[in-house]
């Protein structure tokens, strides 16, 4: 039997319109899932769409920075065709180096709505049987920041560590219901994330002026897209470091 064969299986992929999340959608498209994606620019959900394979894949514009709204649109999406959701991709966040000096409480809310808030709010609806079917699987893109640290990213780091805490009390209470929850933690992404941060981690205007050595889009949806097959049946509950043992001293 093909494991990565996602015939049949709907899957929710955030963060769709660009980077990680857009790869996993167009992979996911190719395997056979019927994919919905969300993001908050409508532009970048379309394209994402025009670079799926076949047509029964949707989208939707959403902020994930709004806990009540990501549940009340999760209900929407399984209203709309009656199919429950198989798996979900969480490829949506927000990085902001900020200075331990310069940290305000408003810094602190936004990072950790759009990363950690966004993912519990999920979670929350895998929770619910007439909304996530039992044998799933959920994907959480979190950081090496919250497992290592990094200067001038305390917050940022807080809300990935805050996630992959979360991640492993949710896996406990959804192993009843066969449902995988993991999280995974890359370095340093080639993405636009990078390039469009408002304090600048590298002096890039474009993705391709990003330094060599980041990882590639592409082949890290690969590893979504593998924590979601029943190829890793097995695996649930962690925190796994993606990185190739740099462990990114930043």
């Amino acid at each position: 039997m093909d494991k990565f064969d996602f015939n049949g299986k709907k899957v929710l992929v955030t963060g769709a319109s660009s980077g990680v999340g857009r790869e996993v959608a167009i992979l996911l498209s190719k395997m056979g899932a019927k994919v919905v994606i969300v993001a908050r620019r409508e532009s970048e959900l379309k394209k994402t769409i025009s670079l799926m394979e076949g047509n029964i894949h949707s989208y939707r514009v959403l902020d994930l920075a709004d806990f009540d709204k990501i549940v009340e649109t999760f209900k929407e999406l399984v209203s709309i065709d009656g199919q429950k959701f198989d798996c979900i991709a969480h490829c949506a966040g927000i990085a902001i180096p900020i200075p331990l000096r310069s940290v305000s409480m408003s810094n602190i809310e936004q990072i950790f709505s759009a990363n950690t808030y966004s993912f519990m709010a999920l979670l929350k609806c895998a929770a619910q049987k007439r909304l996530f079917n039992d044998g799933g699987a959920i994907v959480g893109m979190s950081s090496w920041a919250g497992v290592y640290g990094q200067a001038a990213n305390s917050v940022y780091a807080a809300s990935k560590g805050a996630m992959d805490a979360f991640m492993k009390s949710a896996a406990k209470e959804l192993r009843i219901r066969n449902i995988r929850v993991n999280t995974i933690c890359p370095g340093g992404i080639r993405t636009e994330m990078l390039v469009n941060q408002a304090v600048k981690s590298y002096e890039a205007n474009t993705v391709a002026d990003l330094p060599d050595g980041l990882m590639l889009p592409k082949k890290m949806a690969e590893v979504v897209i593998a924590f979601l097959s029943n190829t890793m049946q097995y695996i649930s509950g962690v925190a796994v470091d993606v990185d190739e043992a740099k462990n990114w001293e930043g």
